[in-house]
């Protein structure tokens, strides 16, 4: 009987169809418990030789050639999820263990995220909450999402949704991508400009790039100097894209007016003063989090694993060359 070892948080967690079709494939599915957290690249080493499983169901846990060669029997990486940053690839492609993720399967209510947190930065919905359960009767002055102009920095699956969302309100889009979209161009206005332009003119700067050598910490205090004294980051990609401690600096000054944060260096944020900062509207990396987006995800991610292991290559498999296509 195969094994799928469970690192994910989320899969099988939220909704159970991913876990049914596995185990109805004859899978036994061992999830890694709450006491055996967090999973640090050694805690995930160890855990992988003890278990030694035929396949990884990876969340954001690091999983490197360590912890790739530690089970005797892996054949496969299934991320739970679209980013693959912490998987060490090559050294999975150099051991012929298939990686996959699952993109497009958090498109929309990633976007849904961004768009929420534009419209309680700009009407300070939170503040307001928070000011009213406290007894208190204030006015909140903001501001119509309609009547910004938004900068989208990588305008992929989830920009370019975001891009469609903001469309609706009448906002005006600046766009950076080394590869531009037609469509939201011919469609939807959007104009696409340097990375200069974008700070400099965007009241909301969200953030839509995957996480590389070239794109880490690409917004950092040169970047944020160029941004309004107005404006807002909003972040639901990767952490470390921004310089942290830079950003704190700004927000703190009121260099830049606030930030929503879904996703950190280190997460939990524990040690963070980021999210002690009033201006910063702070989440537990839940933007990918609904119940559509869940069932999606997991049953992405169930029938790639079968696929792969039927011997079947997957247009979501990332290393199709160990299954002997170098296409």
């Amino acid at each position: 009987m195969p094994k799928a070892l469970v690192s994910s948080r989320s899969f099988a967690n939220i909704v159970s169809v991913g876990e049914e079709m596995l185990t109805a494939a004859g899978f036994e599915v061992r999830r890694i418990g709450p006491e055996e957290r967090p999973l640090d690249a050694a805690n995930m080493e160890a855990i992988v030789t003890r278990e030694n499983p035929d396949v990884i169901i990876s969340g954001a846990e690091p999983v490197t050639s360590g912890v790739l060669a530690a089970s005797k029997t892996l054949r496969m990486v299934m991320k739970h999820g679209v980013g693959v940053d912490n998987i060490d690839l090559d050294a999975a492609t150099s051991l012929g263990i298939a990686v996959a993720n699952a993109p497009g399967t958090n498109t929309e209510a990633v976007a849904d995220w961004v768009i929420g947190a534009m419209l309680s930065l700009l009407r300070g919905i939170c503040a307001a909450s928070n000011s009213t359960r406290a007894g208190k009767w204030e006015r909140f002055v903001g501001r119509e999402l309609g009547a910004m102009t938004a900068g989208v920095i990588g305008t992929g699956r989830i920009g370019a949704e975001v891009t469609k969302r903001l469309s609706g309100f009448g906002t005006k889009v600046l766009a950076y991508d080394v590869i531009p979209n037609d469509e939201l161009m011919s469609r939807y206005g959007v104009r696409y400009v340097s990375l200069d332009e974008v700070l400099a003119a965007s009241d909301l700067v969200t953030l839509h790039v995957p996480l590389t050598e070239q794109t880490k910490k690409m917004i950092g205090a040169a970047e944020l100097s160029r941004m309004k004294e107005t404006a807002y980051l909003i972040n639901a990609a990767r952490g470390e894209l921004v310089d942290e401690e830079a950003l704190y600096e700004s927000l703190e000054t009121g260099r830049i007016a606030g930030a929503a944060l879904d996703v950190y260096s280190a997460e939990p944020p524990l040690a963070s003063p980021l999210i002690k900062l009033d201006n910063v509207l702070a989440t537990p990396h839940i933007a990918a989090y609904t119940y559509e987006a869940m069932e999606c995800m997991d049953r992405m991610c169930a029938e790639t694993i079968l696929a792969i292991f039927a011997g079947k290559l997957s247009p979501n498999l990332l290393n199709p060359a160990v299954l002997g296509d170098s296409s």
